[in-house]
């Protein structure tokens, strides 16, 4: 099933730690995680990793996670090909998926690239320091693992609110820079999300948070979408802000299952019909679902009338451009007297038919079989045309029951279900 991701850094914006708390919050795995960065230490020169731990905590009385990450590192700067190098090592040394690969490294990618435009410098000769730290590769390769773990790579769609920026200025390696910082203002730039300054005066967002979150493709929302939650994490970083809790809120879940479904009108034709013989019925049936091929259903029911007189109900549900054809053809074969009429709006599954071959005693055959699909593309049902079965059965002389249970299972070798 289709999963439903928003990541909401509206109040607090989003960093790498925080991302990756929050979703070590949501469940995912902290001992693989830790197991994960513990191993990128090897492709880091001349650096050591003290502590790898998730906490849970408080900000401002709200529950969270913090990501606990103690190092040293004597190598202040690297190259940018260096870098990139680096954690492209790391994803391909370390058990992930192709897709989490891809992630971390285009997420490194994304900074590398702004950096680049920034400096006014080919990759070749740009030297990174904040984003070269191990750190930027322990908030990569964690969130790379948690995203895997928790299985949101696939058949996901994230969404992302407005991104808090901060404000005020920020100290970094060239010196004193207003916030937004240019990086960020590249990111969003270039990958159109937006943005918005405050709530408080310091960096909210860090360029390694803001490339992880543009390389979800996240949809732009201002309010969330109809959904199910089914997980929400709290991630929090080390600042601490009066009045206002510092955290990444991600809410995890499935579509609501009549969000976005299909409806249609149709028309219910109703008669009571008495003094009438099973034949004639028959010969009704047979008449209006063979000769109208927008006619959806057809039913008979028994019932009583006013004197306790036997009587049949017919129902017949069908498009709106055939209603009069099909009221003239019951008027006409059933002698009825009046027809009640009704509109009726209708939920619909997305269906389709596929022509199945089989073989059956050396025998081929063509299958008809019916598909239908949920609104998030699951299949739900699959089912052959009892006709189709019908001719098998009379082909091979074989019990109706027995060619259905046949042609069942010969259609569900078929792995349908996954087209």
């Amino acid at each position: 099933m289709n999963k439903i991701i928003i990541i909401d850094p509206q109040l607090t914006g989003i960093s790498g730690d925080m991302l990756l708390s929050s979703l070590v919050d949501s469940g995912a795995d902290k001992n693989k995680i830790i197991n994960n960065i513990d191993k990128i230490q090897n492709h880091f020169p001349d650096t050591k990793i003290n502590k790898i731990e998730f906490i849970k905590t408080e900000s401002n009385g709200i529950k969270a996670t913090r990501f606990v990450f103690d190092f040293d590192e004597k190598i202040k700067e690297k190259n940018a090909t260096d870098m990139y190098r680096i954690i492209a090592n790391c994803c391909h040394n370390i058990n992930l998926s192709e897709k989490a690969k891809k992630f971390a490294i285009e997420s490194i990618k994304t900074i590398i690239k702004v950096e680049s435009i920034i400096h006014n410098k080919e990759i070749k000769e740009l030297h990174l320091h904040e984003s070269s730290s191990i750190d930027t590769g322990a908030d990569l390769i964690g969130c790379a693992t948690a995203l895997d773990d928790l299985d949101l790579l696939n058949n996901s769609t994230f969404y992302t609110t407005k991104v808090a920026v901060g404000g005020g200025l920020t100290k970094f390696s060239h010196g004193v820079i207003v916030n937004p910082t240019n990086a960020i203002l590249e990111i969003f730039k270039i990958f159109k999300i937006p943005i918005k300054g405050g709530p408080i005066q310091t960096e909210l967002t860090t360029p390694t948070g803001a490339s992880m979150l543009v390389n979800l493709n996240p949809e732009k929302i201002t309010n969330y979408p109809e959904f199910i939650p089914e997980k929400v994490g709290y991630g929090t970083g080390t600042k601490e802000f009066e009045g206002i809790p510092n955290i990444l809120r991600i809410s995890i879940g499935v579509p609501e299952f009549f969000n976005n479904i299909q409806t249609d009108v149709v028309t219910v034709l109703e008669t009571n019909i008495d003094d009438i013989s099973g034949e004639i019925i028959g010969n009704l049936i047979d008449k209006i679902s063979t000769e109208n091929p927008l006619v959806k259903d057809i039913t008979i029911m028994n019932g009583i009338t006013k004197k306790n007189r036997p009587t049949y109900v017919l129902k017949v549900i069908c498009s709106e451009d055939i209603e009069k054809e099909i009221a003239k053809t019951i008027f006409q074969e059933t002698g009825t007297l009046g027809i009640r009429k009704s509109k009726l709006e209708r939920y619909i599954l997305s269906r389709f038919n596929l022509l199945v071959p089989i073989e059956i005693e050396k025998e081929n055959f063509v299958i008809n079989v019916k598909i239908s699909k949920r609104t998030d593309g699951e299949i739900t049902n699959i089912k052959p045309e009892f006709e189709d079965v019908k001719k098998i059965a009379d082909k091979l002389n074989y019990p109706l029951k027995r060619t259905i249970e046949i042609v069942n299972n010969l259609i569900s070798q078929r792995n349908l279900y996954d087209i």
